[in-house]
């Protein structure tokens, strides 16, 4: 009987103790998915960086601390927990099967902030054409009623020349 019991429980500790122990300190597939996409964002911002050796470094710094401190980790625990999901292709594919339509639904947010951006900037400059529009033919009306008013003038002024001295009674 006593054999049985160790049987039965031998199994039972063999399944405890080869539980994962890779898997302390990962990210949920949800944290990496979050965090995956907000890194491929900004790795897609560094395209615009200038070619010199050291400024691909100089600029991406901040900008993955950055996102690592929005996500509340660190460059370590993202680096072991991507080795992790490398290591379990099924679940990293789950994971870039959200990031890229995720990557994509705000690359399109993106054109559209940047259209509608766009035609306010046409209607802004459209108005600002309008105006200056308005402003040269207010001051060409008014140049042209200045040269109206004095050929106007000129008509009702005799010069003086014209203009005969009456005979003085007196002399």
């Amino acid at each position: 009987m006593r054999n049985y019991k160790i049987l039965f429980f031998l199994p039972l500790l063999f399944l405890l103790s080869c539980k994962d122990k890779e898997a302390a300190g990962i990210l949920s597939q949800e944290d990496m998915q979050a965090i995956l996409v907000d890194v491929h964002i900004v790795d897609g911002t560094l395209f615009e960086v200038p070619g010199f050796p050291d400024s691909l470094y100089k600029y991406s710094v901040g900008k993955y601390q950055r996102v690592f401190e929005q996500h509340h980790t660190d460059s370590v625990q993202f680096k072991k927990s991507f080795i992790y999901y490398s290591n379990r292709p099924n679940e990293l594919f789950k994971i870039y099967g959200k990031v890229v339509p995720a990557i994509k639904f705000k690359a399109d947010s993106a054109a559209t902030v940047k259209r509608k951006a766009d035609s306010l900037e046409n209607i802004r400059q459209q108005k600002i054409n309008a105006a200056i529009a308005k402003r040269a033919a207010d001051s060409i009306k008014s140049v042209n009623d200045k040269k109206l008013k004095a050929d106007s003038l000129k008509k009702k002024v005799k010069p003086a020349s014209a203009v005969k001295p009456k005979k003085n009674a007196l002399l």
